[in-house]
């Protein structure tokens, strides 16, 4: 395998099987992967950040560009335990390690020899749905017409206007109830009149409220670089289900490969462009014409499900291969054939299992909204 400097997997989860999967894929290659929850991890070592006044800005330590090449942003975490601080200190600590990594990935425009999947500046601003709204709207795309609000009036009125709309949180959440122990997730529904009476529960939470679109499918476009990977995702059951991971979390989805046209990619890949990523999971409602419809991109979402219900789309592969490459426009040969499938069926998988499923042992992986991922 052609020399490629070391990638770098940011990803503060134990049980991330994203992480573990590449992990293995570039082991498969040749290629060894570093996976640390934060760049403060001991075995990353020391980072520096210098800045001259003839010379200006770089940094030293554990980002070497020398060293480390593709960086992995996927779910990191500031340091958050100091075993040899008193107690006492330990907010100080916290505070100081936050404001100094706030500054280095402040900067990681600097480093424009250096892959970021994504760049965190930019991951951060795309994980605000307005922003991609905006995005959406600058590229052409279409989408549905869309209120952010907690103004009962404001609220009624869209509802009033466009018929059927569906509610959605800026971000999922699972929780469990005290009394019954059931678990419930917030997923997206279409807005009921008894939802819209109670002034104070609407003034209580800010919410996002999208005009319906009546789909015949969800399209779900896995862009990784330049490439772009469509899959039809459609309900096992004929229920009317509005949010596709509603049926994901209890084995209720199937997939079937999905058209993307040359325009809709392009109008796509302006988007990601004006995001500032290389990599995002892209949801679109297509209608009973055959229109698409941009709903929203997770730019550090999950793929690796697709590849399982669809095994003919090389995810796994494509990512390892940007990884390893350190650009966007990366080829598949760089990496050996390796696939989902034969990562779950390795030995890695299986010690990846055994320590994951402690971190997991209190949940109940097949209740809505939690993922094992």
């Amino acid at each position: 395998m052609t020399a490629f400097r070391t990638p770098l997997i940011l990803s503060s989860l134990a049980h991330d099987i994203h992480a573990s999967a590449a992990r293995w894929a570039l082991r498969a290659s040749g290629l060894d992967a570093l996976w640390a929850g934060s760049l403060a991890e001991p075995e990353l070592g020391p980072m520096s950040l210098h800045c001259d006044p003839d010379l200006g800005l770089r940094s030293s330590g554990a980002l070497d560009h020398e060293r480390i090449g593709a960086t992995w942003y996927r779910r990191p975490r500031n340091p958050e335990h100091f075993p040899r601080a008193h107690r006492s200190d330990e907010p100080f600590l916290r505070g100081e390690w936050g404001r100094f990594l706030k500054n280095l990935y402040a900067l990681t425009d600097t480093g424009a020899d250096r892959l970021w999947i994504n760049r965190p500046t930019c991951a951060a601003m795309a994980e605000n749905k307005l922003v991609q709204l905006r995005a959406a709207h600058r590229c052409g795309l279409r989408f549905p017409a869309t209120l952010a609000s907690h103004d009962p009036d404001e609220i009624r009125r869209f509802v009033a206007r466009h018929g059927r709309v569906v509610y959605k949180p800026f971000m999922t959440h699972t929780w469990q109830d005290a009394e019954s122990g059931r678990m419930f997730s917030t997923y997206a529904r279409i807005v009921e009149a008894a939802m819209l009476d109670d002034d104070q529960s609407l003034l209580h939470c800010p919410g996002i409220y999208q005009v319906y679109v009546e789909k015949r499918c969800d399209l779900r476009v896995t862009a990784i670089g330049d490439r772009y990977f469509a899959a039809r995702l459609h309900s096992s059951q004929d229920d009317g289900v509005v949010d596709w991971r509603a049926r994901q979390a209890v084995g209720g989805l199937r997939a079937e490969p999905g058209d993307l046209s040359a325009a809709d990619q392009a109008k796509l890949a302006a988007l990601m462009r004006e995001l500032g990523l290389v990599f995002g999971c892209i949801d679109l409602a297509i209608d009973a014409d055959g229109e698409a419809h941009f709903l929203e991109v997770n730019q550090a979402g999950q793929f690796l499900f697709v590849e399982d219900l669809l095994p003919s789309l090389p995810l796994l592969r494509a990512m390892s291969a940007m990884l390893a490459e350190g650009r966007p426009d990366y080829s598949l040969a760089t990496i050996a054939p390796v696939s989902y499938a034969a990562y779950c069926a390795s030995d890695e998988h299986r010690a990846w299992w055994a320590q994951a499923s402690e971190t997991l042992q209190n949940r109940n992986p097949a209740a809505a909204g939690i993922s094992l991922e």
